[in-house]
């Protein structure tokens, strides 16, 4: 008993570290699929956090405002697909059907049961909350921190979460209001631009920034999101706009926006080629490079 208080006493505390990773020295090979595994592990964090939002949208237009809310439960409880009134709290006994719920909500009128109930309710959803925004709050951590890490590569902002995103829009100056795609063409834009200006002042530190500004043509395959064709509209904007590709917000569609991301990844090997393959003349080379540049799907934000 004595030790089981003590190690929950234990366990209690809250850590005063600072959130980061313990460094060893591990060959270059396991190192890359240790980088894999993390990205692939943030990856489905922020796939999950983009689901719960979903759901969330989905379940507002469905239900409405708190007396549709209060509506649809007092019906599932008259079905019994509710084991507690909605009103009360009172939990309708095995045996019992649809008229006893029926009867129960009639007589079931006392405001004061229910606003004790509704309170405690309310209660419970609050500590629910917190946990649940503590949980989303490591894993915001967890992302950033890996985001520094693999380098700060701006085509990987996409597996941000909303709440980090707002903070670096903040310490750049930008505003802070909009959608996630929004927040995260701001701030590619900003530090493409401030990377740029470093290159092109020179200096000891030119070829040393602090964000990774590689286009989507020339990253590893490795760093690209697995999977693309399985991501939903949303999350391939926001795949987009950290690749500083141009769209249509309103207009283009899933299908649009993958034709738009596999040509920019591909016209980009397709140039590689016939780099390649040039034969010394020159002349085809900058043709081909000319159609590229001229191509409307084409457009990068370099």
């Amino acid at each position: 008993s004595t030790g089981s208080s003590g190690i929950n006493a234990e366990y209690g505390r809250k850590c005063g570290k600072e959130f980061g990773f313990w460094m060893f020295k591990v060959g270059e090979r396991r190192e890359r699929e240790v980088r894999q595994e993390v990205k692939e592990e943030n990856e489905a964090i922020a796939r999950k956090r983009a689901q719960q939002r979903r759901r969330g949208a989905r379940a507002e237009k469905r239900v409405g405002n708190i007396s549709n809310e209060d509506r649809v439960k007092e019906q599932l409880f008259v079905l019994l697909l509710l084991d507690a009134c909605p009103r009360c709290g009172w939990e309708i006994e095995r045996g019992l059907k649809s008229d006893d719920a029926k009867e129960h909500l009639a007589g079931c009128t006392d405001e004061k049961v229910h606003s004790v109930y509704k309170a405690k309710q309310a209660k419970e959803k609050a500590s629910k909350d917190a946990k649940t925004k503590a949980i989303e709050t490591q894993e915001e951590t967890q992302a950033y921190k890996t985001w520094e890490y693999n380098g700060r590569q701006v085509g990987q902002l996409w597996m941000l979460g909303e709440g980090t995103l707002v903070k670096e829009c903040k310490k750049h100056g930008l505003e802070t209001e909009g959608p996630k795609h929004v927040l995260i063409s701001r701030l590619g834009q900003v530090i493409r631009s401030m990377e740029r200006r470093a290159i092109t002042a020179g200096g000891e530190d030119a070829g040393s920034g602090t964000h990774d500004i590689t286009p989507i043509h020339k990253v590893d395959e490795e760093d690209l999101p697995q999977n693309m064709d399985a991501m939903t509209r949303d999350e391939l904007q926001c795949v987009a706009a950290s690749y500083g590709l141009k769209y249509d917000e309103k207009c283009d569609v899933k299908v649009d926006l993958l034709k738009k991301l596999q040509s920019a990844r591909l016209k980009g090997s397709g140039l590689l080629m016939i780099l390649d393959g040039d034969d010394g003349t020159g002349g085809k080379k900058r043709k081909k490079k000319q159609q590229e540049e001229d191509d409307p799907d084409f457009k990068l934000d370099e």
